[in-house]
């Protein structure tokens, strides 16, 4: 139609100066003009295709991952989102198992070929971040102004070393009171809550401890401690000193806190002794209604609720010892420092991580987005109608948790201090010498 008109314009004005003009004078002045249009538009042609075969130039990025990986159309579902809104990047998703992740990232990394993207546990994180494997995320969240408070504050916290993130966190767990509804409604006692400390917990523990058949046997036990270092953290106090200089267990807080945890079993009485635990653990104990109160994370809930058909149980805060504190467990996705594809990576870890990604990730209740927004709709709202009754709980206690000291050492030190715990329990040696003695250990693993 544009030609049409311009062949019109022209013989208008060819008519218009028939006086003067000849009409070979206008044949030649509509020879001139139209192929002028054409040399226009074939131009303008080829820098238009350049564009578009550079806009989808493509990118492939491996990602290795422990993420759901009993449950592999969870992590599957999120590339697969990702990979539609992303077309112009491929994803080649590994699924491997926690125990064997960190054998085959370390030979990765040792022959060169690492994946772009792993996910980590922040124990892992601090090991391999200290030893220069993960990329600092500093720069990327600065150059895309990215949105950091969107996570729960203490999960960015899990992913930090010596103030640099290099982690985005993917989910979250935990560890919180959980306690038998009926139980408490039949002793006429209320029901525990944040104002709860350490002397109200032993109180009440004593109550519910009892032997119910007279056999000199304990049937009912009070409550079900939680692995022994949360007690650190709620006495304001961890295995290590702050700076990781040397072991806290032989400080004041710290024989403070390994003293109340193992009174539990031996001056209080109100959790099971290893003999005890070995007839029936506290897991079980608690889904049979003979465990009063018991801690764990958001990892119980789905088991509770199909196994536990003739009471109503709950959730809360644990009990203070001198301060309010509870594990703090958080997954991330990382960047690895030899990942040649870095931008890529980035995009996907925000994905990944960020609302879209969370998402599916919820839905497939892989432990508790660390997205405050997915997490207060999709998890609590997915507790409606069963127990716990205030699964919120597991939120509000991301503001007090806390992680376990950071070292590469962390395994080693772990088993330098059991068996000083252990001699403990059996009564062969006090709180003092005990942690004395592990403070001695851990200290030469950290002088190495």
């Amino acid at each position: 139609m544009k030609k049409i008109f311009l062949w019109s314009l022209v013989l208008v004005v060819c008519i218009s100066m028939a006086v003067t003009m000849s009409l070979a004078g206008c044949k030649k002045a509509a020879e001139e003009a139209a192929p002028a249009e054409e040399e226009t538009v074939e131009e303008a042609a080829p820098a238009e295709e350049e564009t578009v075969e550079e806009a989808v130039e493509p990118a492939t990025i491996r990602v290795m991952t422990f993420f759901a990986q009993d449950n592999p159309e969870v992590e599957q579902g999120v590339v697969a989102a990702f990979e539609e809104a992303y077309p112009n990047i491929k994803v080649n998703l590994e699924l491997v198992n926690y125990n064997d992740i960190w054998t085959m990232l370390r030979a990765d990394i040792a022959a060169g070929t690492p994946p772009d993207v792993i996910s980590m546990n922040y124990e892992r994180l601090f090991e391999f971040a200290s030893l220069g494997s993960l990329q600092s995320l500093k720069d990327y969240v600065e150059s895309d102004n990215y949105d950091m408070s969107i996570y729960y504050e203490n999960t960015v916290a899990m992913h930090t070393v010596n103030s640099i993130l290099y982690g985005l966190p993917a989910t979250f767990s935990d560890v919180v009171l959980y306690y038998n509804v009926d139980m408490f409604d039949e002793a006429g006692i209320a029901y525990p809550d944040a104002s709860w400390d350490w002397a109200k917990l032993v109180e009440v523990g004593k109550q519910f401890t009892k032997d119910t058949n007279d056999d000199g046997i304990i049937d009912v036990y009070g409550y079900g401690p939680a692995w022994w270092p949360m007690y650190l953290l709620l006495f304001d106090t961890n295995i290590l000193t702050a700076d990781n200089s040397q072991c806290a267990l032989a400080t004041p807080e710290g024989l403070q806190a390994i003293q109340a945890y193992v009174d539990l079993q031996g001056i209080d009485g109100i959790t099971a002794n290893a003999e005890a635990q070995a007839a029936q653990g506290d897991w079980d104990r608690f889904i049979a209604g003979n465990l009063a109160m018991y801690q764990a994370g958001p990892w119980a809930v789905k088991p509770f609720n199909d196994n536990i058909t003739d009471f109503v149980w709950d959730i809360t805060d644990n009990p203070m010892g001198t301060v309010q504190g509870t594990f703090l467990y958080s997954n991330c996705y990382a960047i690895t420092s030899g990942s040649e594809t870095k931008d890529a990576a980035w995009e996907f870890i925000k994905f990944a991580t960020g609302p879209e990604g969370s998402t599916i990730r919820q839905q497939g209740q892989f432990e508790i987005s660390a997205v405050k927004s997915v997490a207060e709709a999709i998890f609590v709202e997915s507790m409606s109608g069963q127990s716990p009754a205030h699964p919120e709980a597991f939120m509000s206690a991301t503001s007090y948790g806390k992680k376990l000291s950071s070292t590469i050492h962390f395994d080693e030190i772990l088993g330098a201090i059991q068996p000083e715990l252990d001699l403990i329990l059996i009564g062969q040696k006090s709180v003092l010498d005990a942690m004395t003695a592990a403070s001695a250990a851990v200290d030469a693993i950290i002088q190495e």
